[in-house]
């Protein structure tokens, strides 16, 4: 079989919190119908649930906010679709600064991991809730912009990120042995028995749990399973 890392960008490689909050707040600017006073805190308590940007309207709304646990089981309206337009109208407006990846700074465990992407880039995939573009501006911006990168665009395509994996053949039995690493339990869970080594990063946004892995530990597991592969 051949192994493939499959990694999670937000809260995984980079820490981008602060960056899409910063994103959704230019995106209500001015605007009335939208909070203006979204703290840090409320909005990364929030951020746990979204795994698409038209989710953010559901907290900015003054009129059609939702809470958080409400999320998962909603149908997104023509407002919701709009509040996304929006939002990746700012995002582009604040990528126009070539410097603006510095609002995300990365992990350790990026830099930890950053000569094996060079080095083996077949090796790896990136599955993000973020769009491709920024993904593969901020993996630039570091030289690192090797990778086969899936997006917003992709989930929304397939319908989930398990969807996406099935699409490429990740699941397809005795073809690969996937490790999936990613900081959200709820994105993990649904490659529970799917996939070989579905790992949670413990310093990533979500709550750590006693299976949670810390970057050091990830990294060794990569690095153990290369040098077999390598030895095959």
């Amino acid at each position: 079989m051949e192994i493939k890392f499959v990694l999670d960008f937000d809260g995984v490689l980079f820490n981008s919190a602060y960056e899409a909050y910063t994103v959704a707040n230019l995106a209500v600017q001015g605007r009335p119908e939208f909070r203006q006073d979204v703290t840090y805190e409320e909005f990364l308590a929030f951020r746990g649930v979204v795994t698409d940007a038209w989710q953010y309207n559901r907290l900015y709304s003054k009129d059609h906010a939702l809470p958080p646990q409400a999320i998962s089981q909603f149908t997104p309206e023509a407002i919701d679709w709009a509040f996304a337009a929006d939002f990746f109208a700012a995002r582009k407006a604040i990528m126009a600064d070539s410097q603006w990846p510095k609002v995300m700074p990365a992990y350790d465990f990026f830099l930890l991991l950053k000569p094996l992407l060079l080095a083996s880039p077949e090796r790896f995939a990136i599955l993000s809730t973020r769009n491709v573009d920024s993904i593969r501006e901020t993996l630039a911006f570091h030289g690192a912009d090797v990778l086969t990168v899936f997006g917003q665009e992709d989930i929304r395509k397939q319908g989930s990120k398990l969807a996406v994996a099935q699409a490429q053949h990740w699941l397809d039995r005795g073809k690969y042995l996937i490790v999936y690493v990613d900081d959200m339990n709820s994105h993990l869970e649904p490659f529970e028995g799917e996939i070989h080594l579905p790992l949670h990063a413990d310093w990533g946004y979500d709550r750590g749990t006693p299976g949670s892995l810390s970057a050091n530990q990830v990294h060794t597991i990569i690095t153990s399973l290369m040098t077999i592969a390598e030895k095959d």
